[in-house]
């Protein structure tokens, strides 16, 4: 090997051995590219599990029943445990399905003048759900506070009809609403999160029974006026 040669390579040796000590290496044309940050995965499906309370707007109007009347229909407000089951056909849009446990419903008339002979004004009870579809919009630019809106349709589920006031035989029918929603989740890691939710159904139905008078039943049928405000607030899964 000649002089030159044995030069160039100890210069070479060198050169690496710096390298080395110094823990660095020449930077290749891929690691000069720009590293872009992986964004989270959108999530495919999301769950709302918690408490809901249900206060009714009701009014109810007689068409039957003689001298038997009522100003209004009047319900206290219910609470039960509420889930919400949901796809997301787009990171943004979604379809829900939402219901829960079924509670007992009592209707009371208010304004009913034969309340002091009855010794009561409540007319009968239920024990009635709802089933909501829902098509959403969730907004996602805000980090972890992500509201949604959505709009649907609802469905008052009768599960058992309770005669325990002055209505023998009383029952109230089953019918469709239109359902508005508002909510929102805050996310607390990237799948679990807590949220509030409001909803309002524009429901109105039937209920019917009959008045117990000495030797005789008169039938009394009205028409109700629900129109529930539906809030919940509990706990959210995406996955």
């Amino acid at each position: 090997m000649t002089s030159a040669l044995k030069f160039y390579a100890a210069v070479m040796m060198l050169s690496l051995g710096v390298i080395i000590s110094s823990g660095s290496i020449p930077a290749t044309a891929a690691d000069l590219a720009p590293q872009s940050e992986q964004e989270p995965r959108a999530p495919l499906f999301f769950v709302h599990a918690g408490a809901i309370g249900s206060f009714f707007e009701t009014n109810g109007s007689r068409t039957g029943g003689g001298l038997f009347t009522a100003s209004n229909i009047a319900i206290r407000p219910v609470y039960t445990l509420a889930l919400e089951l949901g796809y997301f056909i787009t990171p943004n849009i979604a379809i829900a399905f939402s219901t829960g446990v079924p509670p007992i419903e009592r209707y009371k008339a208010t304004g009913f003048p034969m309340a002091g002979l009855y010794g009561t004004n409540l007319q009968g009870s239920t024990r009635a759900g709802l089933a909501i579809g829902l098509l959403q919009y969730h907004f996602t630019q805000f980090g972890a506070i992500q509201p949604y809106v959505g709009a649907g349709v609802g469905y008052g589920l009768v599960f058992a009809n309770i005669s325990d006031g002055i209505l023998a035989d009383f029952s109230v029918d089953q019918n469709f609403g239109l359902a508005l929603q508002a909510g929102a989740d805050y996310m607390l890691t990237e799948n679990w999160g807590v949220f509030v939710d409001g909803k309002k159904l524009f429901y109105s139905t039937d209920g019917q029974g009959l008045v117990v008078r000495p030797g005789t039943f008169v039938p009394v049928r009205s028409h109700l006026q629900l129109d529930p405000w539906l809030a919940t607030v509990g706990i959210t899964f995406k996955y």
